[in-house]
């Protein structure tokens, strides 16, 4: 296998079990916060009225299950179907 490099979250990175079965993998735990560089972002580019929107709107009860069955039905990528959505909602 070739050498790669799998970021995201737990989740994301688990998905890939499969694909990883029986491979030597290294598992780095990046901060909250940090960039791929390990750099942290500058407190001016983050949209602190979205993140307190999320922190509002979460739910820890939905599991991860129920969010795949419920993007499963999403055939293109997840920017193309919220963009989607907004234009719906104008239009």
């Amino acid at each position: 296998m070739i050498q790669k490099i799998i970021e995201g979250i737990w989740e994301e990175v688990a998905c890939r079990a499969d694909e990883l079965a029986g491979h030597r993998v290294r598992i780095t735990v990046l901060d909250d916060l940090a960039t791929p560089e390990g750099k942290t972002i500058p407190n001016y580019l983050l949209d602190h009225d979205a993140i307190a929107y999320c922190e509002r709107e979460a739910d820890d009860s939905i599991t991860l299950e129920e969010v795949r069955a419920g993007t499963s039905s999403i055939k293109d990528s997840m920017a193309r179907a919220v963009i989607e959505d907004e234009r719906a909602e104008r239009f």
